[in-house]
């Protein structure tokens, strides 16, 4: 143990000044590589931002469901009706960019060159980004289960009212007739 501390000892009266800093920064990155990384937090967050977005979603899809129950219920010859609707994608929110653009010339000799150059900078608002407006997710398919679907001029009717509230073409559109339940 002496000997250690002898050899310690001496090792240290005969560093210069560039060994001390290399030792010194040597151990600052220990400490900096020992200090722990929360990545809980980071992943918590994405997770948080995923869960928003399907949440929102589905919403949108239940309320859609429910005003295109409501709407077919009240046509004539359709009777009870359910509804389901999926989704192609989860929609998009389009955010406001500043878009600051430069331009230079420059004369060398004879030649003149011209360079443009353009920044974008996303505007924000309390520390979030500023939405200008929302894309609604796409629908990519409605099936409806109706009393009266067995009648075509009903079933037709369904047909031009999905088409026209959204835009779906009639191949991704189902319409069959409500069995009857039991003990109703």
């Amino acid at each position: 143990m002496k000997n250690w501390k002898k050899l310690a000892e001496k090792m240290l009266r005969n560093m210069d000044r560039q060994k001390w800093i290399v030792c010194i920064l040597i151990g600052v990155l220990l400490l900096v590589i020992a200090i722990p990384v929360d990545s809980k937090k980071q992943d918590a967050g994405t997770q948080e931002s995923v869960q928003t977005t399907e949440t929102e979603s589905s919403s949108y899809v239940e309320q859609m469901e429910r005003e295109l129950e409501d709407l077919l219920g009240q046509m004539d010859g359709v009777g009870a009706v359910r509804v389901m609707i999926t989704l192609e994608d989860q929609g998009e929110n389009v955010v406001a960019q500043d878009i600051s653009s430069q331009s230079s010339t420059t004369k060398e000799g004879e030649t003149t060159k011209e360079e443009m150059s353009s920044d974008r900078t996303t505007v924000l608002s309390q520390d979030a980004p500023y939405e200008t407006k929302t894309i609604e997710p796409k629908i990519r398919g409605v099936c409806v289960v109706a009393e009266g679907a067995s009648d075509n001029r009903t079933k037709v009717a369904i047909y031009e009212a999905i088409q026209a509230l959204f835009s779906v073409d009639a191949h991704k559109i189902s319409i069959v007739e409500m069995g009857s339940q039991e003990g109703t």
